[in-house]
């Protein structure tokens, strides 16, 4: 029953995250366009804050405990959605770096935002298969 518990926290905690870093994207997209802040870009950023990172922080406790009870850590297809999940930790520092930039220094990121979206939708994308199909 803990198990099933603990995968749940875990899914919710991916949604909230993984959310998080879209709303980080449309932050910094909406940075590099100069649009003005509104009382939307504050919701947005009032969640980046607040959800995010307790999210990633959940993901990582959470996952970790999986992947210890299940075994999964010897296998393969864990070992290349741990990497993702590393490299889209990253994504999320780095956005959040630059967020915070932008708001204290109003320096506009320069990042390719565009490039940085689709590539977080295709590793979401590639860990739930992973996750799904558990393929090696």
């Amino acid at each position: 029953m803990l198990y099933f518990i603990i995968k749940w926290v875990h899914v919710l905690s991916v949604m909230i995250w993984v959310t998080g870093l879209v709303l980080q994207c449309i932050l910094l997209l909406a940075a590099q366009q100069k649009l003005q802040a509104s009382p939307l870009t504050q919701i947005i950023r009032s969640w980046e804050k607040s959800l995010s990172i307790p999210g990633l922080l959940l993901v990582w406790a959470t996952g970790l405990y999986l992947a210890i009870s299940g075994a999964w850590y010897q296998s393969h297809w864990f070992m290349i959605k741990a990497t993702i999940v590393f490299i889209l930790t990253g994504m999320h520092g780095i956005f959040a770096a630059n967020i915070r930039r932008y708001y204290s220094e109003s320096t506009v990121p320069s990042l390719p935002m565009q490039w940085f979206i689709t590539a977080l939708f295709i590793m979401v994308a590639f860990v739930v298969f992973l996750v799904i199909v558990k393929p090696f």
